[in-house]
């Protein structure tokens, strides 16, 4: 393993992404005059390093304790969360002031690599942090400042002054996550529905090609599907219409060699459906083709095998050109070599913008996912059986992977086989039986020691269980037959 390359690799790879993301929102470089003082500082260290997007750089003063350092604006601003980011973990406490007032904002006994303080919205010219007691001379690399105005990011499970996070419900009747923006993603739902119940794929295609555009439609699948029965067509095509979904009913809902297309389609839920051997059409289980907006993909079983060649079938789930707004939950995905791509290129360049939550990926080989640009959220997942690599952040993607279980894995994080690297927001996840492996040579492994390299904020809320319950949670509630549907 060449780890002293990819230790170079990462260090590069950490200051892009921090230059090109952090300076767009994080006011302590962008707010007006943003500058920073403090209390004292070691030889060498600037009290500017808190506050210059590279995590290599850092703020040590000259004594280890009832030490300050503070960033600041010539005219005030509005604020409502603050990041931190140590080197090391000697901070034993702390404590967050609005310099202007004097009132204390947060208080803490660690800060570690990655401490996300949220607080009522606050006007001030300049934030304290004040480190109280440290073990040995701290050293912070990043003070960061934002103001969420879309939804605040939730509270951190790990700091005893955030709010505990909210009830995770299953069985929801609306996404979180990117598909709960935009008006939200009702599907069928709505005003003047129609429903229908089909049992064939004639009677889907029928459904489909003879509905009325001015009325939402909910089809209800109740029976096996399969090329032998959809009369001629190699794919379901859900394209140039909107408010659709397809729900199947209990456990009897099975798509059986034959995939789901969704194509210039808004406003699309799929759940409850159970989909398998796709070899027909795009051989995908489910694919998105943009121009497409808000698609909730929720409590599906879809698999492959691991059996035959890698090429043989092709993605569970994918994307591709000018898809946003998706939200992907509680789906058990399996036993397949290609998993879940978005952007077919690296010239398939589209900010697109997915949620992965509460799935459970289990014995699958890579692409979980594989993100080319755009942004991604992946949280509260269980990943086990990891063959080969996991999440692939490339061509300037940003992923959030947060409170996620990964074990017997390879490579859960990397950025592999593209001309430009993705980057990785991680924070709170679980690592067990990990194998890090370094190919190809111009790729990078987030492992062993992994650490952000970029900061995604998130236009919404969300709730967001500890770690320690993820997986016991994911197991009992993704898949199928779940819920009332």
């Amino acid at each position: 393993m060449q780890y002293g390359k990819s230790i170079r690799l990462s260090v590069l790879t950490t200051a892009l992404a921090f230059s090109a993301l952090a300076q767009a929102n994080n006011l302590a470089i962008t707010g007006p005059g943003a500058g920073a003082d403090g209390s004292s500082k070691a030889s060498g260290v600037s009290y500017g390093d808190v506050k210059d997007a590279n995590l290599q750089s850092y703020w040590q003063p000259s004594s280890n304790s009832g030490q300050r350092v503070s960033v600041k604006w010539s005219s005030a601003i509005s604020a409502n969360q603050v990041i931190l980011r140590e080197q090391g973990s000697n901070v034993t406490s702390w404590r967050l002031v609005n310099n202007d007032n004097g009132a204390v904002l947060a208080t803490g006994t660690s800060i570690g690599s990655n401490r996300t303080v949220n607080f009522s919205t606050v006007s001030t010219k300049k934030l304290n942090l004040e480190i109280l007691t440290a073990s040995g001379a701290p050293r912070i690399a990043e003070f960061e400042v934002y103001l969420n105005t879309g939804g605040s990011n939730p509270p951190d499970p790990t700091d005893p002054t955030d709010p505990e996070p909210g009830p995770v419900t299953s069985c929801a009747a609306a996404p979180q996550g990117y598909a709960s923006l935009n008006g939200g993603t009702t599907g069928g739902s709505g005003s003047n529905a129609v429903t229908v119940t089909v049992s064939t794929g004639a009677q889907l295609v029928s459904a489909l090609q003879n509905r009325d555009l001015n009325r939402p439609l909910t089809i209800r699948v109740n029976g096996t599907i399969t090329p032998g029965n959809s009369g001629g067509v190699s794919k379901f095509d859900i394209k140039d219409m909107d408010n659709v979904s397809i729900i199947g009913v209990g456990n009897n809902a099975l798509f059986d060699g034959i995939g789901i297309k969704l194509w210039r389609a808004n406003n699309i839920i799929i759940r409850n459906l159970k989909l398998r051997y796709v070899n027909t059409g795009d051989k995908d289980a489910i694919t998105l083709e943009g121009p497409a907006r808000n698609i909730w993909i929720d409590h599906n079983e879809i698999y492959n095998s691991l059996d035959v060649g890698k090429d043989f079938y092709d993605e569970l789930i994918s994307g591709k050109k000018d898809v946003d707004n998706v939200t992907i939950s509680y789906n058990y995905l399996h036993d397949s070599w290609k998993t879940s791509l978005w952007g077919s290129s690296d010239s398939d360049n589209y900010n697109r913008r997915i949620t992965f939550h509460h799935n459970h990926w289990h014995k699958v080989n890579s692409r979980l996912p594989l993100f080319r640009f755009g942004q991604g959220h992946i949280y509260n997942n269980y990943y086990n059986d990891i063959q080969d690599t996991g999440i692939n952040s490339r061509m300037g993607a940003v992923i959030r992977i947060e409170n996620n279980v990964f074990e017997n894995a390879k490579n859960p994080i990397v950025s592999f086989y593209s001309s430009g690297y993705g980057y990785w927001d991680t924070r709170g996840n679980s690592f067990s039986n990990i194998t890090w492996q370094e190919y190809p040579s111009d790729g990078i492994i987030a492992g062993p020691n992994v650490q952000p390299t970029a900061v995604l904020n998130l236009p919404y809320s969300f709730n967001l269980l500890p770690t320690n319950q993820v997986k016991a949670h994911v197991l009992a509630n993704a898949g199928v037959n779940k819920c009332s549907f």
